[in-house]
């Protein structure tokens, strides 16, 4: 017998050890905590994705824009056949009329006569008075605004998600408390079928109880409706199954303490993210009005060229019916030179371009100056709802223990048959009033905190006392 006892007690044991360790295996797992969804959220959102391709793509345009001064070398060979009749006289080409080199005759000569020609021209634009930097400097200035862009739809992804799952968080507990109010009319239903069924009370009694019911369950499926739509909502941003989407609610207990210890950094909010993608978008309308501005500078171009041609026709106006003889090469010159241009004619329409840019400068500069108030007024506001959540929270939990005290009371008094079914539903209603209020207070104090720590760019400061 007491081998049969060691035999269980050693069972019992192991059976619990394996149950043990499989629970702590797959809680991890199994969590879907705040910091899971944003992380998902920034490695899986298509307009992460797209921010970064856009990043990828100012880098490229810088490189692209830095190679503008090199200079452009072009090759050249032709072997042409035709005829060699020539005037005096000048004329533009437009680009489209062939040149033509010979004699000047009386008359036309439709004798063919073969040549080639071979050629490398190079022209290279080596000053133009700090158009190059500024050049430059607009395709950093881009490059800066992708970047900013991208650090700025993190933060705003970031911000978004916690929001959602704060949401999430709420009508998880709310739907505890609902499901929790069902249980407590299905007794108190119960009870009051039993007494009217005995005739101590009236079969109205029946009647309200079951109306109290089926109102506690309509709004528990007013509560899963948006509760699902959040899940769906949060497996978008995370591209997880619905299924994994329920919310950690072992955040609450630092609730008080995290309300009681934030304070804004000024030299934080300097940083924050919005403020970075609006000043970069106005250092870039300050890099495109330098632009147009560098633009009317004089060009300074260093220019060579050096072609062989070879022809059938010799001196003396000799056509040799050899047309092979035309593709070698018999003459052979060179050109260089360094010239400077300047467009007088384009002083007046870049004035005019910069006066454009110059109020898209202002305009960016604006919007600047308009986010940071934005967000000033923002950390006031959130730091007021703060102090008052924090108010709520103190008071709350008196009011939920005395509607506690009196649904008990109630119920207890409606089944020695010393008060009605209305006030019974009347504490019911003030007990589920109560534990609602708990949580959007919670609920309030937390999105009351995050809006504080976005407008004050702590958010991540405020993550890391989550963990």
């Amino acid at each position: 017998m007491n081998l049969y006892n060691l035999v269980k007690h050693c069972y019992v044991i192991l059976l619990c050890a394996v149950v043990t360790s499989k629970c702590f295996a797959q809680t991890p797992a199994d969590s879907f905590t705040l910091h899971m969804a944003i992380s998902r959220t920034l490695q899986h959102y298509p307009d992460m994705k797209a921010k970064e391709a856009q990043v990828k793509a100012g880098k490229a345009s810088l490189t692209d824009v830095k190679h503008n001064w090199y200079p452009a070398l072009k090759l050249h060979e032709q072997l042409d056949l035709g005829t060699d009749n020539s005037i005096y006289g000048s004329y533009f080409t437009m680009g489209m009329i062939p040149s033509t080199s010979g004699g000047i005759r009386n008359e036309n000569n439709s004798q063919l006569m073969s040549g080639n020609i071979a050629m490398a021209q190079m022209q290279w634009e080596v000053y133009n008075f700090g158009g190059y930097a500024s050049q430059r400097n607009a395709a950093q200035s881009d490059l800066k605004v992708q970047e900013t862009s991208l650090n700025n739809t993190a933060n705003q992804l970031t911000a978004g998600v916690i929001q959602d799952y704060l949401e999430l968080l709420r009508l998880s507990e709310l739907r505890k408390i609902q499901t929790d109010n069902i249980h407590r009319t299905e007794d108190v239903q119960r009870a009051v079928n039993a007494i009217v069924k005995h005739g101590l009370k009236p079969g109205v009694d029946s009647a309200i109880a079951a109306a109290e019911l089926s109102r506690a369950k309509l709004n528990l499926i007013d509560v899963n409706t948006l509760y699902n739509r959040l899940r769906i909502e949060l497996s978008t941003f995370t591209g997880l199954d619905t299924a994994v989407i329920k919310a950690d609610s072992t955040y609450n207990p630092q609730l008080e303490g995290l309300l009681a210890d934030y304070l804004p950094q000024q030299d934080t909010a300097a940083h924050h993210p919005l403020l970075e993608y609006y000043h970069a978008q106005y250092l870039q309308q300050q890099a495109q009005e330098n632009v147009i501005r560098k633009s009317t500078m004089p060009k300074v171009n260093l220019m060579a060229a050096g072609w062989m041609r070879g022809s059938s026709g010799e001196y003396n106006d000799y056509y040799n019916n050899n047309l092979w003889s035309g593709v070698g090469y018999s003459r052979y010159n060179y050109l260089l030179g360094l010239g400077i241009t300047y467009n007088l004619t384009d002083l007046k329409r870049t004035r005019e371009k910069v006066a454009v840019q110059r109020y898209k400068t202002e305009a960016a500069e604006e919007d600047l100056e308009s986010t940071r108030l934005k967000l000033e007024q923002s950390m006031r506001q959130s730091q007021s709802d703060m102090a008052i959540a924090e108010e709520r929270l103190h008071e709350i939990p008196a009011q939920l223990n005395a509607a506690r005290a009196a649904a008990t009371q109630k119920t207890a008094l409606y089944k020695a048959g010393l008060t009605n079914i209305i006030e019974v539903t009347n504490a019911l209603f003030l007990l589920n009033r109560a534990e609602t209020d708990l949580v959007q207070a919670r609920d309030a104090a937390w999105k009351a905190l995050f809006r504080a720590a976005y407008a004050g760019n702590t958010i991540q400061t405020l993550l890391q006392h989550l963990q």
